[in-house]
Order: C-alpha cells, then sequence, then structure tokens
C-alpha cells in the first residue's frame, strides 16, 4: 500500500481529500471522515485481503461516526473483519435512518458468534446465505443473479428466520448466570458452565476480562457481593471466593468433597446480621460471613437429608426476610421471628426447580416440573396469583423484573422459551420469546428503561430479549422448527427443486422456481421423515408421521395441485426417524428406522411389509441404501452404537454389524467409488462428532476419523462436485455445515448457519445452474436450498 493510501492520510481539520475547507465541531465528525476515507480503500473484490486496520477498526470508526452502514463498511471487508464485534456495535448505534442500509451489516452480525476460525472462503461463503435467508425469503429463484465474488455457494431458496439477540456463544454448557455491578457503576454479566469455568461479558456480549479457572465440577450458582467479589459453588461441594476485577481466587471457605451444592444465597433474619447461606446435596446447611467468609454459628432451619433450593423472602422495613425451602415437591417457609421456626408447608405436582423474591414484602414466586408457576405468601403460604397457562414441559428458572412499572416475573421452560408474568394476577405479558434451541438454564436483568432479560442457555448462547416485546432487534417472528425435509424432485420452472418442508403447524411442498406452494393434507400428527420414489412412472412423496404411521401421496399432478393420498402404511409402533425408497428387482421398496428400533421394508408397489428386522437394540436413527456390484444393500444406524447391511433379496444381515465407537450412530451415508475393483464404502456420523468410513465387505474402517469440532453429527449427504470429487457434508447442533474431500480427507469449507440443523439432502448436478450439486439443509430455524461450487471461483 502506498503512502497515499495508507489509512493514516485520513481527513484533518481544516482540509479534505478534494481541497476543500472542512472543519469538524466533534469527534463524531472526525470518526465519520476516518470511516468515509477507510471505506474508499476497500477492494470491490471481497477475496482481496484489506489492510489489517482496515478488517480490525473500520467498523469501530463508521459506529463512533454514526455511519455504520454498508456504504461505509462495506461486505468486501466483513469477511476478513478481525475486531468481532459488529453485533455491538449495532446495538449500541441503535436505529438508522431509511436512507441507510445494513444489510450485510446485520446479516454478519448473525452469524459473527458462530464464526470462529473460519477461513475467508467460509466467512464469505456464510455470510452470503446468511444476507440471502435475511432479504429474499421463499424467493422464487433468479437464474440472471449475478453469482457474489468469492463465494462458494449460490442460494437458490430459502425459509429462514436468522438468530439475531445472541450475546455470546460459549464453548461448553452454560449453567449459571448473574449480574454485578463494578465500582464505576457499570453492569457486568457472569456465567458459569459445565467445565468449571467463569467468565464475565460486557452488556453487549463482548468478554469483560479473562475467564477464571475453578479446576473443579460444573459452576451451578453465583452470588455477587460488594467490593467486585463474586462467591461461585457446583458440583464439586466447593465455595470460592473470587475478585473479579483482579481475576484472583481469595479464598475456598467450603470445601466438601462427595457433595454438590444446592443453593447459595443472602439471608438477613430480623435485627441480625447479613449472611450467605450454603445447602448442600445431603441437605446440610450452613452460613459464612459475607465479609471474612468465616462460619457463622446462627440459627437455621431444620432441612431433610436431601437437595434444597433456598430463596430468602424480605417481609418489608425492618422486619428482616424468611426463608423459602423447597426439596422435591415440598416447600415449607421458615420465618426466625416466631418460635416454631416453619410457618407452614405445601407440596406441588412435580420437583420445584426455583424459587424467586418479588419486590411486594412479604411475596415470593416459584416453579416446578409440572410447568406451574405461583405466586405466595410467605406469612400465610396463600396462593396469591397462578400462571393461567403453564408452559408446555417443566418450568426451569425464574427472575423478578419490571415490566411497565409493574413487578413481574420471567421464567425458563424446557421447551426453550422464556416467558413473562405479572406478578400480580399472574397473567401473561407478550407472547412466548423464542429463539433458544435448547432449556434456558438460568436468567437475569439489566437495569434500564426498559429492562432487559438476559438467559443462559444450554445451547451454549448468552442471549437479551426485551420483556412483554419482540426479541431485541429487528426480525421476523420465529418459525416452527422443521421436523423434516427433502429435495423431492424438479418442480415447474427449467428443473428449480421442489421441496417438502414440514413442521408442527403443518407440511407444504414449494417449487422454488416460481415461489408458489400447495399444502400436504396430511392431518394432524407432524411429518418426522420423507422419502422420494417412482412407483410404476408416477412419482411418489412418502412421509412418516409422530403417530407411527406412513402415508403415500402422488405427485402425478404437477407442483401445484394438492397431492393426492394413494395408501398408508401401519407397522411400526413408534415414529420413523429415516426413510429411503429404492428399485428392486423391477419393484420399488421402501426401507424404514424406527424409535421402536425396527427396520421395516415395504413392496411400494402393492403397499405392503416385506420384512421387519428388530436387531438394533434400541432406536434407529437412519437408513440409507449402497448400490453394490451384487445389488443393493440397506444401511441402518442405531443408538446401540452399531451399522447393520441387509439384502433386500433374502432379507437376511449381509455381514456382521459395524460397531462403529463412536457412541451413538446418527446418521449414514452410501459413499460410491470410480474404481469398479473398490467396494462401496458406508459413511458414519456419530454422537461423539466424527466421521468415519467403512469397507463393508471387510468391515474395517478406511481412512482416519474425520471431526467436525462443533458437536455430535446430526445429519450426512453425499455429493460429487462439478469435476466429479467425492464429498461428504455433515452438520449437527452446531449449526456448521462441513464439506469434506473423501479422497485425501481434507476439509474443504464450513457453512455457518448459527442455528442447529438435522437434516441434509443432496441431489447430484441439474435445474438452474446444471453444473453443480444442490444441497438442502434444515433445522430449527428453517431450511435453506442452495448449489455447491467447491472448486475454484
Amino acid at each position: 500500500m502506498s503512502d497515499a493510501d495508507s489509512p493514516s492520510r485520513v481527513p484533518r481539520p481544516g482540509r479534505s481529500d478534494t481541497g476543500d475547507a472542512k472543519t469538524w465541531a466533534d469527534t463524531k465528525d472526525a470518526h465519520r471522515l476516518i470511516a468515509e476515507a477507510l471505506s474508499r480503500l476497500v477492494a470491490a473484490d471481497p477475496t482481496i485481503p484489506p489492510h489489517p486496520y482496515l478488517s480490525r477498526h473500520l467498523a469501530h470508526h463508521a459506529a463512533r461516526g454514526n455511519v455504520l452502514d454498508d456504504a461505509h463498511v462495506p461486505l468486501a471487508v466483513l469477511p476478513w473483519e478481525s475486531s468481532a464485534n459488529v453485533r455491538t456495535l449495532l446495538r449500541q448505534s441503535g436505529a438508522v435512518s431509511a436512507a441507510r442500509r445494513q444489510e450485510w451489516l446485520e446479516a454478519w452480525a448473525r452469524i459473527e458468534p458462530f464464526i470462529g476460525g473460519a477461513g475467508p472462503d467460509s466467512r464469505l461463503t456464510s455470510l452470503h446465505l446468511a444476507h440471502h435467508a435475511a432479504t429474499r425469503p421463499r424467493t422464487p429463484i433468479d437464474t440472471s443473479a449475478a453469482r457474489l465474488s468469492g463465494s462458494r455457494v449460490t442460494p437458490l431458496w430459502s425459509d429462514w428466520t436468522a438468530q439475531d439477540n445472541v450475546l455470546a456463544v460459549s464453548e461448553t454448557r452454560l449453567e449459571s448466570l448473574t449480574r454485578t455491578t463494578t465500582a464505576d457503576g457499570r453492569s457486568l454479566l457472569v456465567t458459569g458452565d459445565s467445565h468449571g469455568t467463569i467468565r464475565t461479558w460486557e452488556p453487549h456480549g463482548v468478554p469483560a476480562m479473562a475467564p477464571l479457572h475453578t479446576y473443579g465440577g460444573a459452576v451451578l450458582h453465583l452470588l455477587p457481593l460488594p467490593g467486585g467479589l463474586l462467591l461461585s459453588a457446583g458440583t464439586d461441594g466447593s465455595v470460592r471466593v473470587w475478585h473479579l476485577t483482579r481475576g484472583q481466587l481469595l479464598a475456598e471457605p467450603v470445601h466438601r468433597p462427595g457433595t454438590w451444592v444446592s443453593a447459595l444465597t443472602l439471608f438477613a433474619a430480623k435485627d441480625a446480621e447479613e449472611v450467605v447461606l450454603v445447602a448442600h446435596s445431603d441437605g446440610r446447611l450452613g452460613a459464612l460471613d459475607p465479609v471474612t467468609f468465616r462460619p457463622v454459628d446462627t440459627p437455621l432451619p431444620f432441612l431433610d437429608p436431601a437437595p434444597a433450593l433456598l430463596g430468602g423472602v424480605g417481609l418489608g422495613g425492618a422486619e428482616g426476610m424468611a426463608l423459602a425451602v423447597a426439596q422435591g415437591r415440598r416447600v415449607r417457609v421458615w420465618d426466625p421471628r416466631r418460635p416454631d421456626g416453619y410457618t407452614h408447608e405445601h407440596e406441588h405436582e412435580g420437583a420445584v426447580r426455583a424459587l424467586v423474591d418479588l419486590a411486594a414484602p412479604g411475596r415470593y414466586a416459584l416453579c416446578d416440573d409440572s410447568g406451574y408457576i405461583g405466586f405466595r405468601d410467605a406469612s400465610t403460604g396463600r396462593e396469591t396469583a397462578v400462571a393461567p397457562a403453564a408452559p408446555a414441559g417443566p418450568a426451569i428458572a425464574l427472575t423478578a423484573l419490571t415490566v411497565g412499572g409493574r413487578a413481574a416475573v420471567a421464567s425458563g421452560g424446557s421447551d426453550h422459551t422464556l416467558r413473562v408474568w405479572d406478578a400480580e394476577t399472574g397473567a401473561a405479558i407478550g407472547g412466548a420469546l423464542e429463539g433458544h434451541t435448547a432449556p434456558p438454564v438460568a436468567l437475569t436483568t439489566l437495569p434500564g428503561a426498559p429492562q432487559l432479560l438476559v438467559s443462559a442457555g444450554a445451547d451454549h448462547t448468552l442471549r437479551r430479549w426485551k420483556p412483554g416485546g419482540p426479541r431485541v432487534g429487528a426480525g421476523r417472528a420465529v418459525r416452527r422448527p422443521v421436523t423434516a425435509a427433502t429435495l423431492s424432485g424438479p418442480g415447474s420452472t427449467a428443473g428449480a427443486p421442489l421441496i417438502a418442508v414440514a413442521d408442527e403447524s403443518g407440511t407444504a411442498l414449494w417449487d422454488t422456481g416460481t415461489g408458489r406452494s400447495v399444502a400436504l393434507p396430511a392431518g394432524h400428527a407432524t411429518v418426522t421423515a420423507f422419502a422420494s420414489a417412482l412407483v410404476r412412472g408416477e412419482p411418489l412423496l412418502v412421509t412418516a408421521h409422530s403417530d407411527a404411521g406412513i402415508q403415500l401421496w402422488s405427485l402425478d399432478r404437477g407442483a401445484h395441485a394438492a397431492p393426492a393420498r394413494l395408501a398408508g402404511l401401519l407397522g411400526h409402533s413408534l415414529p420413523v426417524r429415516s426413510m429411503a425408497a429404492f428399485p428392486h428387482d423391477g419393484r420399488t421398496l421402501l426401507v424404514t428406522g424406527g424409535a421402536d428400533g425396527t427396520v421395516r421394508l415395504w413392496d411400494l408397489d402393492r403397499a405392503c411389509v416385506l420384512a421387519c428386522r428388530e436387531d438394533h437394540l434400541l432406536s434407529v436413527r437412519d437408513v440409507a441404501v449402497l448400490d453394490t456390484a451384487r445389488g443393493p444393500r440397506i444401511v441402518s444406524a442405531g443408538t446401540d452404537g452399531t451399522v447393520r447391511l441387509w439384502d433386500p433379496a433374502t432379507l437376511l444381515p449381509s455381514g456382521p454389524p459395524l460397531h462403529c465407537e463412536q457412541r451413538v450412530v446418527n446418521a449414514v451415508a452410501a459413499v460410491p467409488v470410480d474404481e469398479p475393483d473398490r467396494a462401496v464404502l458406508v459413511a458414519s456420523g456419530g454422537e461423539d462428532g466424527t466421521i468415519r468410513l467403512w469397507d463393508p465387505g471387510t468391515g474395517l474402517p478406511v481412512g482416519r476419523r474425520l471431526d467436525i469440532g462443533d458437536g455430535p453429527v446430526a445429519a450426512l449427504a453425499f455429493f460429487r462436485t462439478a469435476t466429479g470429487r467425492p464429498c461428504l457434508a455433515a452438520t449437527g447442533p452446531g449449526g456448521t455445515i462441513h464439506l469434506w474431500d473423501i479422497d485425501t480427507g481434507s476439509h474443504l469449507l464450513r457453512i455457518v448457519t448459527g442455528s442447529p440443523l438435522g437434516t441434509l439432502d443432496a441431489r447430484q448436478p441439474g435445474g438452474p445452474h446444471p453444473e453443480h450439486p444442490v444441497l438442502l439443509a434444515a433445522g430449527v430455524a428453517g431450511v435453506c436450498v442452495f448449489d455447491i461450487r467447491v472448486e475454484g471461483r
């Protein structure tokens, strides 16, 4: 870069690049001019690396200058962006004028927390897909659209809702969450994880300081104290005292191996000093001085020898606190002002999961495994209100907050949602807050107007929400997670893919060439799997349902006519997880694998069952069909960790089972080979996050394990590139699609979506882009279809 192009050459007071007189009144104007100058140094081609200063600081200057938009932070710099704070800057900058566009910036912000150490190719490809999903939902394929230079995919069609409220992503499961206030009044978030690590975050998701390592078990409880102190406790039975700003372990006042800490809370009885209460899994309860952290001899309630949850309930004024104690389904309230101790108790339908004090004196809220969320008076035990419509499944976490000036409680449920309730009436405030892909395990709040809600989820994410309203940030409503999807055949426009998509609200066939859809009248049972078949020249769609039934549908009337139901297949006792149709001896056969542990073979010509195998000990997770020199072979994978092969002609096992040593085997795929003297291979995707290739003839593994590195493998798909290279696509709960070259074992590309995926389907070249294979990916956030161009640009 020449001196004339150097980032140090920026407009100065009294001058501009055009030589006109230029002055600025404040630093915002200066940063705007810097951003304008730097943006002109960004090459138009996103494959050309920008100067490191641009990738590190351009977005920051644009935000400080109130010009954080696509014009001042061009697309071409985003794949190289290294500050990792675009999403933070967008939240801090607030709304922009309608004249400024932030489409590419917002697309980048949605995948930025998940992009990790991906290379520029993967980052640009992921950005391209995220932008298409956000700006062109359910839009027909435009074959004339210019392809983005450097992207290894061309998005064809999507119905996808990207996440926009992720503060941070943890490599490990989050277990606890709290908020603390620094000496200068700043609010910080603190999380504890399953590996014993404590992390501190700015409210916008940027790490505030170095992590703290307990070198113990999971951190289940965090309790902030004045002076920058923090108490942590968890599964190793210890309580530790930390100085957050120094990053220093000060003391370990409690250490009880063989137990775990079930509760950690502050408590102050009437006319008594405040103490820290520590309850262990064996029912032992102790008190610590919150300054010296030495044991305190103070009256304490008697606990049963079982884990206890504790919640201090303020009684108002100088009356001190009562203590709500939950052990299993029983809740008791202990009032130190009374000589008889426990004032009352009540039983719940399910085990109590959380207790929280309310702003109103003497009031508290609790939730349990039955989904109950109720509000009670600590003095009388009377139920003052109850949530009218309990969420599906257990309520796991609670926190108190204020919404519109009214006391409220937020709950996190096993259905992955958050809900907000009026503490006075129990009525719901707003709708469910959706976005987590696993249960939110801990909640807290951030001060402000309005008060924001923050959740830590078992999906490893830290998220923030606007209680009583939509998610923080713009975006469409969260769609239902996709339960099944497939590329079912060509649509009506130049061979554009026809796809079948199912979620809990229904099933539809989409013609990606026209953008039109038709509903599949499949009834109320959710579709769990699809298969495409050709029976006597008639295209069929096969659907498996949550009631364990299977239905056959004719697609002969075209992509825009409602499919006609032909027949039903009954036999499985639990839902089918995977299906595959294939021709054999002049017939069309269907193999199904179910949660009942059986593999069944069906004749689609006669709509009848041919055989049932019960060799898998547990659920069958996936099935596939191999084309071998001796004819087709059925492959099934199960939770027993084995892959089994079957001969559809004899209906007998074809060789011994493959013991894959991957714990559960979630996915299998057939891997054809070019050489006639080489056998077709089987790929297995495991719960341990690895992919293995197997020679079904010898039962031995081929080559090395391939590790996706971000969680279990949930789905596999085989395809060949435009030049014939054999490749595998793999994905899972991490939401990243990994592409591998099978011949070399090299990792080719990561496509980051930021949302868990459970389905992959590939089709070889054809359609509007005939030289490239097409891949479908579906999961929690929806479905997307794109062609793959791994080789060259």
